[in-house]
């Protein structure tokens, strides 16, 4: 199913929720007005294809593993910190019980 404009805003803004609770590099602060809310903005898109295209989980895992390691610089270490392997699995999750067979325009 095609979404619509405003499902795809909603969708948007779920996904963009879930990567804020991970927040990989621990720059969120909840009760912080002036906390970065766009900072993974960058990840979305590409993390919408890979749900979409039912993306096995540790597809989703080395992409985020990549993402942390390598793009955001924080190594092996921010890897294992971060725990990108229960973040695939939620990410699924959440797809599959919200968002199955929809697609973006």
């Amino acid at each position: 199913m095609e979404l619509d404009k405003n499902q795809l805003r909603l969708r948007k803004k779920e996904l963009r929720d879930l990567w804020l609770t991970w927040d990989p590099i621990g720059v969120i602060e909840p009760d912080n007005p002036d906390s970065p809310i766009d900072e993974y903005d960058s990840y979305l898109d590409p993390t919408f294809r890979f749900l979409e295209k039912q993306a096995s989980a540790e597809e989703i895992a080395n992409y985020l593993s990549f993402v942390v390691g390598e793009y955001m610089g924080l190594g092996e270490k921010g890897i294992s910190h971060s725990r990108p392997s229960i973040f695939a699995i939620k990410l699924i999750d959440w797809f599959e019980k919200s968002w199955a067979d929809t697609f973006s325009p």
